[in-house]
């Protein structure tokens, strides 16, 4: 009896959900004023009745912002969470960050992925403290000028610390826009949806409106088939197991626990092919990633120290 019920708990919610799909919109309705305000109002009621809190949308802090949109790039919000807690933790602000060294960054960033990433984020609060008087940058130029800060990037900090009406485009708004704008077409091109973006964005309140945009881009996914397919832009994510990415993070991982390491023993300790590893390795030197150190005659050339700066 009580699965029964549960059962019916679970259809009833699921009943609500699918009341929020709205219908693609006829192609040549998109710009006018009454489709306009239709799709915003359909969103905003998705917003009001599921949308998802995050430590990073209590905030106005474009440091914050810009470290939880770093970590959150091709990165789930679930594994992002605890992760982003501790981080702002041990590097509450730009001062603190600049002053750690690379190895402890890592430390904290263990489990994310992708640890340019990482070193970007310490490049960046060195370069606001030499440049910016130890602050992100307010211009758009001087941000987009940042390692690693592209366009969404940058317009995600405008808008979510400073409510700006920049153009912010990523995966869950993709989604929405292509469903709901490009229905059966494919092979869109990213300029079409900026388009579309401009003409749908509520430019009284961006940072409320983008919240509401993603979440309804993430129920989307739950509810269809992704139309992010449709993207010429779209690539599927290349699998982790046995990886360039995968090696790569093996290296750091033994820097972090062991400290710096000769050559030779950090090449038995990681479980790939040697060659692997050496290429993997000259990857990290020329990113600025790992240092290795010159030939010793004690030691020979394989017996270079390896370090994380």
């Amino acid at each position: 009896m009580e699965q029964n019920k549960q059962k019916g708990r679970e259809g009833a919610e699921a009943q609500k959900l699918i009341e929020h799909l709205i219908l693609p919109f006829p192609e040549e309705a998109w710009l006018s004023a009454q489709e306009t305000a239709r799709f915003q109002d359909a969103v905003y009621r998705y917003y009001r009745h599921f949308g998802r809190t995050f430590p990073w949308r209590e905030t106005s802090d474009p440091y914050c912002i810009l470290v939880s949109e770093m970590m959150l790039q091709q990165t789930q919000t679930s594994r992002v969470l605890p992760k982003y807690l501790r981080f702002m933790e041990r590097f509450p602000d730009i001062p603190a960050l600049a002053d750690a060294a690379l190895s402890e960054i890592f430390s904290f960033w263990q489990g994310l992925g992708y640890n340019r990433r990482a070193k970007a984020l310490h490049d960046i609060s060195r370069i606001c403290m030499s440049k910016f008087q130890g602050v992100i940058p307010h211009s758009e130029e001087d941000l987009r000028s940042l390692p690693m800060v592209g366009p969404a990037t940058s317009a995600a900090v405008q808008a979510f610390a400073w409510d700006r009406p920049a153009l912010y485009l990523e995966t869950n708004i993709r989604r929405v826009l292509l469903y709901a704008f490009f229905s059966g077409k494919s092979s869109v091109h990213d300029r079409q949806l900026y388009q579309v973006l401009d003409a749908v964005l509520d430019r009284e309140k961006p940072k409320q409106w983008y919240y509401a945009f993603m979440d309804y881009g993430v129920f989307l996914k739950s509810v269809i088939p992704n139309p992010n397919r449709r993207s010429s832009h779209y690539a599927k994510q290349s699998s982790f197991e046995n990886s360039n990415r995968q090696v790569r993070g093996a290296i750091l991982l033994v820097l972090n626990e062991r400290g710096p390491s000769r050559l030779d023993d950090l090449a038995g300790y990681i479980s790939f092919p040697r060659h692997r590893v050496m290429r993997a390795l000259h990857e990290l030197e020329s990113e600025g990633m790992v240092i290795v150190g010159e030939p010793e005659a004690e030691y020979g050339p394989d017996g270079r120290l390896i370090s994380i700066p």
